[in-house]
């Protein structure tokens, strides 16, 4: 019988990067990342996801640009590529069905020494931002753009790139039995 491991140190020393070398990411590597994201489960199999790859900085800066709060989202267009994350908004789950996807599509890059980081674009963009990024990527009225991040390889030291260690809160005061308990 195959020995059973835990993905736990995986998810534990992963971390959001937002500084990345300009180093080429090879496509096998991101079709691995796109498959680890493929694999996550959806609400009656409904795999709303779609995902749009990006290489052109061209493309990456126009889309910065047209943010408002681009201090906060520069990160997206310093890696070299950048992955945008849609779901079909006439699938019942289709939020949380594409950020389980994005979840896999991160451990994934990062078992591969890929740095990635969740953008926060579901649902705080502005309208106008977010008709204006459709029409950069010519993404269909039906679909909903969850997130972007970029990926890349994390800049050394690590420390420039990320956070280390990550803090939590004690398990003791995220739980409760039976009932909830403040």
């Amino acid at each position: 019988m195959e020995t059973k491991k835990s993905i736990l140190d995986l998810i534990k020393s992963r971390r959001s990067c937002r500084k990345f070398k300009q180093d080429s990411v090879p496509d096998e590597d991101i079709k691995g990342v796109l498959e680890a994201a493929q694999w996550a489960p959806s609400g009656a199999n409904s795999q709303p996801w779609k995902f749009i790859i990006i290489k052109n900085k061209e493309t990456m800066e126009k889309i910065v640009e047209s943010i408002p709060y681009k201090e906060f989202q520069n990160f997206l267009r310093l890696a070299p590529v950048l992955i945008v994350v849609l779901g079909n908004s006439k699938k019942k789950w289709h939020i949380i069905d594409c950020s389980l996807a994005t979840q896999n599509l991160m451990l994934e890059a990062w078992t591969r020494g890929l740095g990635t980081c969740f953008s926060a674009w579901w649902p705080t963009a502005p309208k106008k931002v977010i008709m204006s990024v459709k029409e950069i990527l010519k993404i269909p009225e039906e679909y909903v753009i969850i997130t972007m991040t970029p990926l890349g390889y994390p800049i050394d030291p690590p420390k420039e790139a990320f956070h280390l260690p990550a803090k939590r809160k004690n398990l003791e005061e995220i739980i409760s039995y039976e009932t909830f308990s403040g």
